[in-house]
């Protein structure tokens, strides 16, 4: 893949006003009339960075800088001397990283590195390591990481992970193996998402077993304790390949060794137990996650749903709705389609046209899946 160099321009009078670097553009710092700078001009000056700093970190931090200024912000700050702080551009990076204007970042990193008085941070490395395997350009994020080596950077469990989760996503499993294994026997530092960065992987490329093998090791080693991101795609995985029992024990297995639970958890288990068709188990176990204070959301709610229309308990699928309004949980389009093609299965169309009433009344637009059963129970009536 090319990366695309990215050509900045200074922020225009429509957008953030350039007049917040008029001190910036001078390269040299600020000088008396005879050439000499004075302290009350030094001063200033340090004045005019730190608010510079601070409106530019602001900005980023907003969650409202758009690119056009944030490129604008970058083109001023890397012709100052001496440069911004790293933490200003960590964050200027950021922004467009959340925006997912990967190929930008990189190219600003590329200039920024030409810049002989750039030193870089770990954190600022990682951003730029980070787009480039998001770019699927895994094999330049190594490249990096030997620039953070020789800039005398000790790359952190961050670094490790988002190498693993680029290979994992976007390479090869077995090199994602192989660097996780080396990292184990040198001894470099890892977290939980290391290794729940690994574990997601296995488990996504069906490797179920492989991805309990390192829970297993990581309790054994105990230097870290697995939380339930760990667990969570183990469980997923156990019950997509309908291994509910055994996701049932590890379940198990994680409340005793006081990991605790949260919704994606719960949800996934609800989920593999609905589709098993066992039906009491699952509604134990979700008045067991209300008793918890775990809070369900629309997904739980729609499965939930589903699985009592399944059974042919339409009274109490309709109650669990009603739970879910008086919890000031929003019913999406699946909530109420699931409800009117089990009403128009049992022929109450009066009551799914109700439904749907009520629907649209709230904003929510039907889809094929809920006007094909209402057709469908309206023509087999006859009406």
């Amino acid at each position: 893949m090319k990366i695309k160099v990215i050509t900045t321009r200074l922020p225009n009078s429509t957008g953030n006003p350039s007049f917040l670097f008029p001190f910036l553009h001078k390269k040299d710092g600020f000088h008396s009339a005879a050439g000499n700078a004075n302290a009350t001009s030094t001063d200033r000056f340090k004045q005019t960075r730190s608010e510079s700093d601070n409106l530019i970190q602001t900005r980023c931090k907003s969650g409202k800088i758009r690119k056009d200024e944030a490129l604008g912000y970058f083109d001023s700050m890397i012709q100052t001397k001496p440069l911004p702080s790293l933490w200003t551009f960590s964050c200027l990076f950021g922004a467009l990283s959340k925006m997912k204007e990967y190929s930008a970042v990189v190219s600003m990193c590329k200039q920024l590195m030409c810049c002989a008085q750039f030193r870089p941070d770990v954190c600022t490395m990682n951003i730029f390591l980070n787009c480039l395997c998001r770019l699927n350009r895994v094999d330049l994020g190594f490249s990096v990481l030997a620039i953070t080596l020789k800039y005398g950077l000790q790359p952190d469990s961050h670094s490790i992970s988002i190498l693993l989760h680029g290979l994992c996503k976007y390479s090869s499993w077995d090199e994602a193996m192989e660097l996780f294994k080396l990292i184990e026997e040198k001894g470099y530092t890892c977290n939980e998402i290391t290794y729940a960065t690994m574990i997601n992987g296995l488990c996504k490329a069906g490797k179920t077993s492989k991805a309990l093998e390192i829970l297993m090791k990581m309790w054994e080693d105990g230097r870290l304790k697995p939380n339930q991101n760990c667990y969570n795609p183990i469980m997923d995985s156990l019950c997509k390949e309908r291994r509910i029992d055994d996701a049932l024990t590890l379940f198990r297995d994680m409340i005793s060794k006081s990991v605790v639970p949260g919704i994606i958890t719960y949800s996934t288990l609800i989920h593999g137990l609905c589709n098993t068709s066992r039906w009491e188990e699952m509604l134990s176990l979700f008045e067991g996650m209300v008793d918890q204070g775990v809070k369900p959301n629309v997904i739980t709610y729609n499965t939930l749903i589903y699985a009592l229309c399944q059974s042919g308990r339409m009274e109490k699928a309709k109650s669990y709705l009603i739970c879910m309004l008086n919890s000031g949980i929003s019913p999406d389009v699946y909530t109420y389609s699931i409800l009117i093609s089990s009403l128009c299965k049992e022929e109450k169309i009066q009551e799914a046209l109700t439904l749907l009433e009520n629907m649209t009344t709230k904003g929510i637009k039907p889809d094929v899946v809920t006007f094909t059963s209402l057709i469908s129970a309206s023509c087999k009536s006859g009406n």
